[in-house]
């Protein structure tokens, strides 16, 4: 699989049990998290997190971030792509925990809900893809 990135919605990968984040923020909190001066966990909470360094839209030239190889995708891969509105209310662990055990469209569906019991205050959007080869769900 092939992916570009820009801004701050993020795409993780979740193979058996365990989840990795594929993208990195291009926001000006995730700068100060890449350069050591903020930690992943304070980064959550701070005041200046919404501020992006790169978006769709936002100036003539945007320079995508992009994989120089493909991924190799593995059955049972699951692919999710969500917005801040709810990778910021929801944990890795739970996504996990989430995308593992349910269909893609009922994982979507719980996840939502989750982001919106804990205030959903930012647009909540995700789309979940479960790797097949044969094309079966």
């Amino acid at each position: 699989m092939y992916f570009a990135h820009v801004g701050d919605s993020r795409l993780y990968l979740a193979r058996g049990n365990s989840i990795a984040r594929l993208t990195h923020d291009h926001s000006y909190v995730g700068r100060l998290v890449e350069s050591g001066i903020l930690r992943a966990e304070e980064a959550e909470s701070h005041p200046q997190r919404h501020i992006l360094t790169a978006a769709l839209g936002a100036g003539v030239e945007v320079a995508a971030d992009a994989p120089n190889d493909p991924l190799a995708l593995e059955e049972g891969d699951v692919l999710i792509l969500c917005t801040d509105g709810l990778w910021s209310l929801v944990g890795e662990r739970e996504l996990l925990d989430i995308v593992r055990t349910q269909t893609p469209a009922v994982a979507c569906s719980d996840l939502i809900k989750l982001a919106r019991e804990r205030g959903g205050p930012d647009n909540i959007t995700l789309q979940v893809l479960r790797f097949t080869p044969n094309g079966r769900l």
